[in-house]
């Protein structure tokens, strides 16, 4: 609820409502925060005025003007930060700070140092853009957090360690990788391509990003922890943005794993909050319903892909379908929601199998329910999805939406289908899954560099890895990734290229002990995919 009139600063700047208590606000003093008061907010500034093109200039710049010295001009003091998508402070000096005018400073931010407000920046020129399809007006909620941020410490800890790694991994970006890429695919076959293609590895450059990174995340913890067990005083809101930017994280270092115990600390929050919705007839606000969303989305395409010994127990709600739903207009993955129970009711199926000790029981109670999800995803119309889904879109895109759409259509039925196979090698597929890899392709095409679903390519990109022998379409596959590092410099690119080479490296040394069983041969070779799925290249799907 939005404060009024005469609300302090503190509240509304929060946008809370504030008691208007004397002479502090007692709501303030509850948070722990030191109340501004309720006057006007005065700051020192060092410029000749606080706006304008006179901002941040003082009267010595003026004289220098006069006297002819070229070297000062009055340029917008924010023209001097560097190009967002080029790696960072690239400056022969890389020492020397490039430090914001006190007039572009928030009051609020005023008592921050000089590298925790380059982060927050750094937040929000870069990292915020790569948490969404469109980063436009209104249609961001994670630059909601930045003015949170300053009244929140836990929250300031963890944007500034997601901001530090990610400007570390954006230093790792070369400048003439694409023409690389460009040179050895002009001059090479397939199979060279593939083992020539390489992204650098991380932290090679810039390490104090890195530790800052490092410092940040460990403070954040340790004002996660002492949050958690006092849940009652709490701001959920704020214990949600963490952990979600804390998965994160995890997926811009490397993608390996410790995203999963922040996804299990969401959900046990989230059930609360869910369960609690109907008995207070109260909804969720949009930030709490965005942040909610968000984890949901990665907790069923994480927890049912990888070892993550989360599991679900039967379907999902329909308050659950209505935030994945919500989700889908601006996630990064841009996931069709009808899509997600499949995949997640496929690794079910996986799972039963695990504890399963009768062969003809599994067959009796899981082949009829595995065709029948693998029925659903065929069935889906990715032209329908996209019209529906253009007044939750925040641009007009329906051409874009129904390729990104069919691709992830294709790369379910591949997915269910090599669990079919896996479990009962006898069944005969509907569709032959080199054309389906293939069908894959062919959508993701349409997306190119710039594109806002461009980086919404990465997961059935990955598909197509795992399952295409084609020489021509695992270049592609890796001409893909290439591009998204360079888009989007998270580690989770780089761990994902190097599994498919793992993986392509692996089918070659088992071609080359093939069983002349070929029943035999084919059955292990479908739980191999599956098993690599898990344990290999599902650390990163979540993107």
């Amino acid at each position: 609820m939005s404060a009024g009139p005469g609300a302090c600063h503190n509240c509304r700047r929060s946008r809370l409502k504030c008691d208007r208590s004397l002479p502090h606000c007692l709501k303030c003093t509850r948070r722990g925060q030191s109340c501004l008061g309720y006057g006007i907010l005065l700051r020192w500034e060092n410029g000749m005025a606080s706006r304008g093109k006179m901002a941040g200039f003082t009267s010595i710049n003026i004289r220098k003007i006069q006297k002819g010295d070229t070297t000062s001009t009055l340029q917008a003091p924010w023209l001097s930060i560097a190009s967002t998508r080029q790696p960072p402070f690239a400056s022969s000096k890389p020492n020397s700070p490039r430090s914001l005018p006190r007039s572009l400073i928030d009051p609020l931010a005023q008592d921050l140092d000089y590298r925790s407000r380059r982060y927050l920046d750094y937040f929000a020129s870069d990292v915020c853009r790569d948490l969404v399809l469109y980063d436009i007006p209104k249609h961001n909620p994670f630059r909601l957090l930045i003015p949170m941020a300053y009244q929140q410490p836990i929250l300031l800890q963890t944007i500034i360690a997601s901001s530090a790694l990610h400007m570390s991994n954006a230093c790792q970006r070369s400048s003439r990788s694409s023409s690389i890429f460009t040179m050895i695919a002009s001059t090479q076959s397939s199979t060279s391509l593939l083992s020539s293609l390489s992204i650098g590895p991380c932290m090679t450059s810039r390490p104090e990003t890195f530790h800052d990174a490092l410092r940040a995340k460990q403070q954040a913890l340790c004002l996660l922890k002492s949050a958690l067990e006092d849940m009652a005083s709490a701001d959920v809101d704020v214990i949600l943005a963490v952990v979600l930017l804390l998965i994160g994280f995890e997926l811009i270092d490397s993608g390996r794993g410790s995203w999963i115990f922040h996804i299990n600390g969401a959900r046990i929050i989230i059930e609360k909050l869910i369960a609690s919705a109907p008995a207070t007839e109260t909804a969720l606000s949009p930030l709490r319903s965005w942040l909610v969303s968000n984890c949901l989305v990665y907790d069923l395409l994480g927890s049912s892909f990888a070892n993550s010994y989360l599991p679900h127990i039967g379907g999902l709600s329909t308050t659950t379908m209505s935030l994945l739903q919500d989700a889908e207009g601006n996630h990064c993955s841009s996931f069709p929601a009808a899509l997600l129970p499949l995949i997640q009711a496929g690794a079910q199926l996986l799972k039963m199998n695990d504890v399963s000790t009768s062969p003809d029981t599994l067959i009796n109670l899981g082949q009829h329910d595995a065709l029948r999800l693998l029925h659903a995803a065929k069935s889906f119309d990715p032209a329908v999805w996209a019209i529906n889904l253009q007044p939750r879109s925040p641009a007009d895109d329906l051409f874009h939406r129904t390729k990104i759409a069919s691709a992830h259509r294709a790369a379910v039925c591949v997915y269910l289908s090599r669990i079919i196979l896996a479990l009962w090698p006898s069944t005969v597929l509907p569709d032959d899954l080199e054309i389906l890899a293939a069908e894959i392709v062919t959508h993701l095409s349409n997306m190119h560099p710039g594109d806002a679903l461009f980086t919404a390519t990465a997961w059935p990109a990955f598909i197509t890895g795992l399952e295409t022998v084609d020489l021509t379409n695992r270049a592609w596959v890796v001409r893909r990734f290439q591009e998204l590092w360079e888009m989007e410099p998270w580690g989770l690119t780089r761990e994902a290229l190097g599994a498919l080479r793992t993986i392509w490296d692996g089918r070659k040394n088992e071609d080359a002990v093939k069983s002349s069983n070929d029943r035999l041969h084919k059955q292990e070779e479908n739980w191999n995919w599956i098993e690599k799925l898990k344990n290999i290249g599902t650390d990163w799907l979540i993107a």
